[in-house]
């Protein structure tokens, strides 16, 4: 596709039409041809004080990634990252494409089809007009779930199945994410609204491909979610197949559900790290007799999660709630770089050097221009009086935390080290920054009812309470959402089709 011209159009304001002058007039001529020499040097010159700027400031725009949309919360600066598509290093966005936008405004369906003949050019879109990643819950009277409580078949004896597992109310399924109500989101109004998942669709344009989630049981939650959400809206459920164990476990991965009238798959591979883990302490291998020390190679990726998502046509990392003192032994003898084990190493530098050999794997080993990357962010979790594993609680909570109380970022650092990692990728990536919708959500993790316990079994649960997962249906619900919406927005291969 031939790239628009700025300069030539520019220029064209400039261009003064030859005129044809008699010898009689020479003298006159001459004079004139002076005068008007003169004055179109003036006017390049004032043109180029005044308007140089201006075509500059719209040829490239470079992100102020610090800049928070509320101007009274300087603790949510970094949070207001462009979210939607992290550019490459450079971090421009040419402005033609701004303006190939900006003219289909009133015709989504245009401008889609225009997209679709260069699926490369939506690489350098921004959309910083809607940021769907900032907006506040609203209530939402009689809203129902993308699937009943209790219904989907995934969740049964899961610590995410609250509705099974005995939690009596449910109010917390009637809150909704929205964007639009925020002042600053005005350009939502041509995305699709919250609630609008359409998951006949989403199969559609997922058909003969491969949905990869990787990660933590926190993606695992993500992928429960899905699956639930595509299971409820297909008729035949006998449609819906589950991978057995003799296939290969680079097609299956730990977890996969293939959906035949669509030829596609959506899997769920377990890697915590993304890097390579040895002799883990992880539910792959809880009953494999460990004969090494459990060391975490910041240097090597995961190579059998990878087999998983190599070929995927898209794919949704997290990795965040393992990178903490107490699944790193406090940093001491666990992180290895080629034949070097740290004797002693701060987590966050162990996380950024990961995540930076993940991030030079998957721009040297995926097909960008054929896979969509995604990272989902970090997840909070609403511990009151302790940690996960000392008695941190959150089953009084009923209701949301209020959106007219300040969001606080709860791991500024570790947040900064992802986004910073991130905006270093050559291969595009939809970053899913869930952080500031999960920091209101006190009221919907499983809390005591991770597990279907009895009276007694739930008296002793107090102090051992889920207060990082969340119950589904729920909030990751609103995640698919998102990446649902992302992925249009992002318009690559099918998702760039109306």
């Amino acid at each position: 596709m031939r790239n628009l011209k700025v300069w030539d159009k520019s220029c064209h304001f400039l261009t003064v039409p030859s005129h044809h002058h008699s010898k009689r007039y020479g003298s006159s001529s001459i004079l004139l041809g002076f005068g008007f020499i003169l004055g179109a040097s003036i006017f390049l010159l004032t043109a180029t004080i005044f308007v140089f700027p201006l075509v500059m400031d719209s040829m490239f725009w470079i992100p102020n990634w610090h800049t928070s949309s509320n101007t009274s919360d300087t603790t949510s600066s970094i949070s207001a990252v462009p979210t939607e598509l992290l550019e490459n290093s450079t971090g421009t966005v040419q402005t033609e494409t701004n303006l190939l936008e900006s003219s289909f405004t009133n015709s989504s369906a245009d401008f889609r089809e225009f997209i679709d003949r260069d699926d490369n050019l939506i690489a350098n879109i921004s959309h910083r007009e809607c940021d769907i990643f900032e907006g506040e819950w609203v209530k939402v009277n009689g809203r129902k779930p993308y699937y009943p409580p209790g219904s989907c078949p995934y969740l049964k004896k899961q610590p995410f199945a609250c509705y099974q597992n005995g939690r009596p109310d449910d109010q917390f399924l009637g809150w909704q994410w929205q964007w639009q109500s925020q002042e600053t989101n005005a350009g939502c109004d041509n995305i699709p609204n919250p609630g609008l998942f359409n998951p006949i669709d989403f199969l559609n344009r997922l058909r003969d491909k491969k949905l990869v989630f990787v990660g933590d049981s926190l993606n695992r939650n993500m992928f429960m979610s899905m699956l639930c959400m595509l299971w409820n809206a297909i008729p035949d459920k006998s449609r819906i197949v589950k991978l057995h164990r003799e296939i290969e476990f680079k097609i299956r991965g730990d977890y996969s559900r293939r959906y035949k009238d669509y030829n596609c798959s959506v899997v769920f591979v377990w890697s915590p790290y993304l890097v390579y883990e040895a002799n883990p302490r992880s539910r792959r291998s809880k009953n494999i007799l460990h004969l090494g020390p459990h060391t975490l190679r910041l240097d090597l990726i995961d190579e059998l999660a990878a087999s998983v998502y190599r070929d995927a046509d898209i794919v949704v990392f997290d990795s965040w709630h393992w990178w903490n003192v107490d699944k790193t032994n406090h940093g001491e003898n666990i992180f290895q770089e080629g034949d070097y084990l740290h004797p002693k190493l701060d987590t966050n530098e162990a996380y950024k050097k990961a995540l930076t050999t993940w991030r030079k794997w998957i721009d040297n080993n995926v097909d960008s221009t054929r896979s969509q990357i995604v990272f989902r962010g970090y997840s909070v979790s609403h511990y009151v009086g302790g940690k996960w594993n000392t008695g941190g609680k959150c089953d009084r909570e009923t209701e949301p935390i209020m959106s007219n109380k300040t969001y606080m970022e709860r791991s500024p650092l570790q947040v900064k080290i992802l986004e910073d990692v991130l905006r270093e990728m050559k291969s595009p990536v939809l970053y899913l920054n869930v952080s500031k919708l999960t920091y209101y959500r006190a009221d919907a993790h499983p809390s005591v009812y991770a597990k279907n316990y009895t009276v007694q079994e739930r008296t002793v649960a107090l102090d051992h309470q889920d207060c990082s997962h969340w119950c589904l249906p729920g909030v990751p619900d609103t995640w698919n959402e998102l990446l649902y919406v992302s992925l249009l927005k992002a318009g690559k291969g099918s998702f760039g089709r109306q």
